[in-house]
């Protein structure tokens, strides 16, 4: 949705009834020509909007697959706004993911990447960034519209639902496992005075690719006082508090600093790494650390 006159305010009215708050793109691109290896879902395509657990069914399957030896990684990327209506039930659902993904032992790593564009209704989302919603916008030729939204969910770079959308979700997360980890990260993280230093490691297939780094916050709680969502206090997790991505070559291996305000200082702190092509698409291997 855009600032620009009654029409469009109307229109995303009528949107958030059925997928959420939506986003007019800066321009449209054209579909990618080759199918992905992933589904292309379009938005809402499967389960309730608003459902807070995903199916035992789905991360059992899952789970049985990495006993197997299944060798996939899944990275669920929320692109989420505190001043969008439609996006508390996304974060429970990511929270819930985050929890019982841990419980199982998967692969998976939950990054909350908070937009800028909600922020003139009245709320300035203290976690959003100008950057994440161009990185959320370089996803647009995902979707079957062309076009992002919030609460919108991308699993490895290469297929998106509705970010409350549970059952979709699980789904892509399962598909995700099941295709093989060609990159290879190891990473070391800890604290130096004001700032976070990472050390990693990267091995086989690095062609094309970049290192994307993601300093987290696992937890963390907004009093919300005016806008969509005013009077609500919101649980965010593992929000995404610093970002950057480096280009990456064969036998890669580098440090990075990550400075962070006061505020960070005193709590949890966590660092997801992961590697894709440098157009964000096939997310081809993963990994993370947590510090105290």
């Amino acid at each position: 949705m855009s600032s620009n006159g009654g029409l469009r305010r109307r229109t995303a009215v009528v949107l958030l009834l059925f997928v959420g708050c939506s986003a007019e793109p800066a321009e449209r691109t054209a579909p990618a020509s080759a199918e992905p290896a992933m589904p292309r879902l379009s938005r809402g395509s499967k389960g309730a909007p608003g459902s807070v657990h995903l199916p035992s069914s789905t991360l059992a399957g899952a789970a049985r697959g990495a006993q197997r030896g299944a060798p996939g990684v899944a990275v669920v990327e929320l692109f989420t706004s505190e001043g969008c209506s439609s996006c508390p039930p996304a974060d429970r659902v990511l929270a819930t993911l985050k929890s019982e993904a841990r419980a199982r032992a998967l692969p998976v790593y939950t990054l909350s990447f908070h937009v800028d564009y909600w922020n003139y209704l009245g709320w300035r989302d203290r976690f959003s960034r100008a950057s994440y919603s161009e990185r959320q916008h370089g996803y647009s030729s995902i979707n079957v519209d062309n076009s992002t939204y919030t609460p919108q969910v991308v699993v490895n770079g290469q297929a998106e639902c509705v970010g409350s959308n549970a059952s979709c979700i699980g789904d892509l997360i399962d598909v995700a496992l099941r295709h093989p980890q060609r990159t290879h990260i190891e990473l070391e993280a800890a604290r130096r005075g004001q700032s976070i230093v990472v050390d990693y490691r990267v091995s086989g297939v690095t062609a094309g690719l970049v290192l994307n780094l993601a300093l987290l916050e696992p937890l963390a709680e907004s009093q919300v006082d005016r806008g969509e969502n005013a009077g609500e206090r919101l649980v965010h997790v593992n929000v995404v508090r610093s970002f950057t991505s480096r280009g990456l070559s064969d036998g890669t291996a580098g440090h990075w600093t990550f400075p962070y305000d006061g505020e960070l200082v005193a709590r949890r702190v966590g660092v997801v790494a992961y590697a894709e092509s440098a157009t964000q698409r096939d997310v081809s291997g993963a990994t993370s650390v947590e510090l105290p």
